[in-house]
């Protein structure tokens, strides 16, 4: 019996060590929108915006749609989040996802082509050939 109380208190020492491997907590979220009017033509226009580890909302405005981005650093409510959105003109909703994130490390940028950690997302205008690509990534 002894042996297991050793080989237990071994056990749980060996699993409760911090390896390191949790990512580091971003100073920055850095997202960026490239629109172009047409699918068929080049990206015509493409802007980044930054967020630092406190809570705030931007947004960048294209002919057809608008690219939103809310920041959270779960401060007040322990919550830190990025909520993306994309909408039209009129401002009704295209498209929106909630990146929820650890408090006390960074988001892990995992996708190819420097797409950060949410990946390459493609928005379309309902009323046009528009289209508005965006990423965001931890820095």
């Amino acid at each position: 019996m002894r042996k297991f109380w050793i080989l237990l208190g071994l056990l749980l020492a060996a699993c409760s060590g911090a390896d390191g491997s949790a990512p580091a907590k971003a100073e920055n979220v850095i997202c960026t929108a490239a629109y172009r009017t047409d699918v068929n033509q080049s990206i015509e226009r493409e802007e980044t915006i930054t967020f630092t580890d406190n809570d705030a909302e931007q947004m960048i405005a294209f002919a057809d749609m608008v690219f939103h981005a809310a920041y959270s650093a779960g401060k007040t409510d322990n919550e830190r989040n990025l909520r993306v959105w994309v909408t039209d003109a009129g401002g009704a909703v295209l498209q929106s996802t909630l990146y929820q994130l650890p408090l006390d490390s960074g988001p892990q940028n995992q996708f190819a082509g420097g797409h950060g950690f949410t990946g390459l997302h493609y928005s379309y205008a309902p009323d046009s050939s528009a289209e508005l690509q965006f990423w965001c990534l931890g820095e």
